[in-house]
Order: structure tokens, then sequence, then C-alpha cells
């Protein structure tokens, strides 16, 4: 079997360039919630066919529900309907900075926007479904989710209702193993700033971020979810970790089936099938993954931002990313040894308690984000300017969970919808 992982991790580590052709380039993924002026989700669907109607758009079908419109594609941006009807994806970039970024992505979001305005929908900066709960009539008909769903039980509707901001950051092969480990090692950092999910189903959930909180619990003994529990050696170890993990499906053809056993049975079975092994490793939602599809680190943790500052998340990934040298020399002098279990710790405080836990170190926070400024700064594009909203929230002590947790106590669910509209 150490063979086959061999052979895995050599196709995957292919995939990225030796090195990089210049500063680091993104690419953004940003999920939100569309829902009716109630706040019940609304339904996808119907945008994209609004969308289709006002913009020049190519659409995409799902390969396995050709009726199914899942995509759609412009000149420098896309839509994806996410698991949950209620949920859109906005796609922009990539980009060589974060300010090119935000004028594509604002610009497919102002489309996206008039669509839901002309059937009386909003759509929200927010990181979950606020008052619909997960359901099977919630998720969107493909049929690969079908298939999930078979696979995982209700545990994969949760999916159906979560809304976050990832970024896409290009790396190299030189940095990838280091890359994955350090992506997950600052979540709880991403976090603490960026949870925006304490409500939904139309109540408080007792955590900041009940997005990351719910799926930590979904397959807990194989930490499908969230910050991984060690770094990885190198890209065998992390190949082979990977495979103990159950695998949900296979494909066949343009169809899924239901598999639901570990990946190293049908590694033994197959040999190192190295397709199969990316769409198992799609499944397993670290807080930091490496994407073979772009060569690039996905950056995963945050909810989805208040539209004031909606490039937030993205500034603080990126600024992390580019300052991870300092950082990691700060954590390690901290720390030591103990390094990955005090930031575990730090994890769980983060989600239940955003701003209001207890920093690893005194000043702990506001050093990180100016190291991450001071990087960003470094490039020269201005960028560092998007962080400002990190450091007022900072300032307050109160992230936007926080601050939404107090409006829905005064104001109930519609203060909650007026406050997090775009």
């Amino acid at each position: 079997m150490l063979a086959i992982f061999q052979q895995i991790a050599r196709q995957f580590e292919a995939c990225f360039p030796a090195r990089l052709a210049g500063p680091r380039t993104v690419g953004r993924e940003a999920e939100y919630p569309v829902v009716t002026e109630d706040g019940q989700a609304g339904d996808g669907r119907r945008v994209f066919q609004a969308l289709m109607a006002a913009n020049e758009l190519r659409p995409t079908p799902d390969s396995g529900n050709p009726g199914l419109i899942v995509r759609l594609d412009g000149p420098d941006y896309s839509y994806t309907l996410e698991v949950g009807l209620g949920t859109i994806e906005v796609n922009t970039g990539p980009c060589q900075d974060l300010l090119r970024l935000r004028e594509q992505h604002e610009q497919a979001v102002q489309r996206l926007r008039e669509a839901c305005q002309g059937l009386g929908y909003r759509l929200l900066g927010y990181g979950i479904q606020p008052r619909t709960p997960p359901s099977q009539a919630l998720m969107t008909p493909k049929q690969r989710y079908q298939v999930l769903h078979q696979a995982m039980g209700d545990s994969w509707l949760w999916y159906t209702v979560t809304a976050s901001d990832q970024l896409q950051v290009d790396i190299a092969q030189p940095e990838l193993v280091r890359m994955i480990n350090y992506g997950n090692l600052i979540t709880p950092v991403i976090i603490a700033l960026c949870a925006n999910s304490p409500v939904y189903a139309g109540q408080e959930s007792g955590l900041c971020s009940a997005r990351e909180g719910r799926m930590l619990d979904i397959y807990p003994e194989e930490q499908r979810h969230g910050m991984v529990r060690r770094p990885f050696r190198d890209m065998t170890d992390y190949v082979a970790t990977m495979s103990q993990a159950r695998c949900f499906v296979r494909r066949e053809g343009t169809l899924y089936r239901v598999y639901n056993r570990p990946f190293t049975e049908y590694l033994a079975e197959h040999g190192p099938d190295f397709d199969a092994f990316l769409l198992h490793e799609h499944y397993i939602w670290n807080s930091a993954r490496a994407r073979t599809a772009y060569g690039t680190l996905e950056l995963r943790s945050a909810c989805q931002q208040p539209w004031d500052g909606h490039m937030a998340a993205a500034a603080l990934y990126l600024g992390l990313v580019e300052a991870a040298e300092p950082v990691e020399r700060y954590l390690e002098a901290l720390f030591g040894e103990a390094l990955w279990p005090r930031m575990q710790a730090y994890h769980r405080q983060a989600i239940a308690r955003g701003l209001a836990g207890p920093e690893p170190a005194p000043g702990f926070l506001e050093r990180l984000l100016h190291l991450a400024q001071e990087a960003l700064a470094h490039r020269g594009w201005g960028e560092e300017a998007l962080l400002q909203p990190l450091f007022q929230a900072l300032a307050m002590g109160k992230n936007p969970a926080q601050r939404i947790v107090t409006v829905f106590r005064s104001q109930g669910l519609a203060g909650l919808l007026d406050a997090t509209a775009l």
C-alpha cells in the first residue's frame, strides 16, 4: 500500500508548479444565502432563470440530471448552485490582486442582487440560512448530491444551509505540505475574526460559528471538517491519512454510486487510481486544502461576511499566507512543542465565543493582524486597507457573529435580515 500512496503523492505534487511565476494570484468562492422577505430559503433555480434572461451567461447542466442548470459562466465570474437551493456561490478570479478581485466580485454580486430583487428575494452577507433548517427538500437535486445523501444520511443535509467565504491562493510544489499544515494551523484566527453564523432555524445556536461547529460533528472520528489534528510529514503521509477515511461515492461514467467503505479498500482493489483519490478527497472538508485543479491552497473556514466588509476574510487569508514565515516564527516562539494542541484548543474557543474567548497570548490577534497587514503592504497594491473591518472588530471585541446576536436579541429575525441584506 505504501507504494500506492507514494505514486498518488507524486501525481498530486505534479499538479502544482515547481515555482511561482510572480506574486501570488487569488480567486474567490463566496457563498450567499438567498431568502424570501420573511427569511425562508429561496429557490436558486428561479434566480438562475432570471440571471439567464437578463445577462449573457453560458449555462452548464448537471451531468446526472441534464434538466438542472447548475452553473452560469460570465466573462469574469460564474455562479454555481450550492448543495442547498437557497445558496448561490459567486466565483471570481484568478486575479493578480485583491482590488481587481473585489471589482469583479462586486460586478457579479450586483447582477445577482438585481435578479434576486426581481423575484422578491434578499441576498444575505451571512454564513448560514437564518430561518430554514437543513432538509432534503432544500437540497439541490444534483445526482451526485442525492448519492451523497444516501451515503452520509442526514449529516449531508447540513451542507444545504451553510454559506462560507473561500479564497484560492496559488502555491508551488516546494511549499505544498507546509502550506496545507500552515493553512490549517491559522484556522482559529480566521474564525475568531470572521465567524458569522450564530442564528439558524430561527434560533440562537450558542456558537459564533454554528456553520463550523455543527460540521465538526459530522464523522468526528475521521475529522472530515475543520482543522486537522496534526501536521502532515510529507505528501505520502497526506495521501495515506486521507485514504483511511471512508469513501462516500465512486464515479461510473457520468453517474455516481454509493461506495461507503474506507478508501484504502478501493486502492487495494484498483491500485493507484488518482482520479478516484481526488473525488474521495474532495469530500474531506478540512479548513485548508490543496486543489490540484487550480494549483492553489483553498482556505475555507470563514463565514460569509457583512457586505460593508465583504473582502475582509479574503484579505486576512492572503495576508496570513504571505506572512507565513513571521507568523510561524511567532507561533513557535509562543508555544513550542505545544503549538498544535494550543491552537486546537483556541479553535474550539473561537467557534463558540469569537472575540469574547480568551486569546492564547496577550495581543495575539493584534500581532497576527499586523503581520498580515505588513505582508499585504509589501505586495504594493494597497490591499492592506481591506483588513480595516477586522481591526475595527478587534477594537470593539465583537466579530460579525457577536454583533448580529445583539441585533437578533433586540429585533428578532426581521432585524437580522435587515442587518445582513446586501
